[in-house]
């Protein structure tokens, strides 16, 4: 799971957030209080939109019915002045519940257009999303990645580095595997895709800007793209790291 998706999920559901989602939490504290900011504004909005029916309505349309001239136009003035504050306050709620639809709007519309990018686009614009990752130097055992990476199918033999940063990744719709290796030329990305279901036909294989060079892998289990600093040896390293995935089925 990335950002994006952990926020969509989030924004989606906020009143049943699931034991994947907490725990994705735990691991920063602006997560969790992404979390609670989204619970509490829900309460808010639930709250703002199930304003009860008084049960004595009926009687008090009648009494005021039959009441005197003046009572029904002082009556009247009263619930002018009431039902003011009370559009008023109500406004207030119905405005945030908009802004809130319009940001859910903002937010998909520009997710589906962020998957008309080609395949490099995408990697890039997802690896500069999670740049921190590029700084995480503490080893992640190639036994834990084989874990991971077995529920979706494949299996490392080892990589030309050690393993630095894991996490599951939703890359253009598709579940994948996106990690970081340390190289002789700096860290590393690799996004390991299943593309059985979905191959990602559109783009160059080769994609670059001023900072990154990247190449993508494209195999009939799936496909693997490897992002590195300008100038490094893209190829030499490409071909070990496609070279080191098996698949089990």
């Amino acid at each position: 799971m990335d950002e994006l998706e952990f926020r969509r999920r989030i924004l989606a559901e906020p009143s049943t957030i699931d034991k994947e989602l907490e725990a994705f939490a735990e691991q920063d504290s602006d997560k969790q209080a992404f979390i609670d900011d989204i619970r509490a504004f829900d309460d808010e909005l639930n709250a703002a939109l199930n304003v009860p029916v008084p049960d004595d309505l009926a009687a008090r349309i009648i009494e005021n019915t039959y009441a005197s001239e003046e009572h029904v136009e002082q009556q009247q003035n009263d619930n002018v002045v009431e039902a003011k504050s009370r559009f008023a306050f109500n406004r207030f709620y119905l405005a945030a519940a908009a802004s809130f639809l319009v940001a859910i709007s903002v937010f998909f519309i520009t997710t589906k257009q962020h998957s008309l990018y080609s395949v490099g686009e995408h990697a890039l614009a997802h690896l500069y999303y999670e740049i921190g990752s590029l700084d995480k130097h503490k080893a992640i055992d190639l036994e834990y990645v084989n874990e991971k990476f077995a529920t979706i199918g494949g299996h490392l033999d080892e990589l030309p580095g050690k393993v630095t940063y894991l996490m599951f990744c939703d890359f253009k719709g598709q579940k994948g595997l996106h990690l970081v290796f340390e190289s002789d030329f700096g860290p590393m990305t690799v996004f390991i895709v299943p593309s059985e279901e979905q191959p990602f036909g559109s783009g160059s294989d080769e994609f670059s800007d001023e900072r990154f060079a990247g190449h993508i892998s494209r195999g009939e289990k799936a496909d693997t793209i490897l992002i590195a600093s300008i100038g490094a040896p893209l190829e030499r390293y490409n071909n070990m790291v496609t070279s080191a995935i098996r698949w089990l089925h």
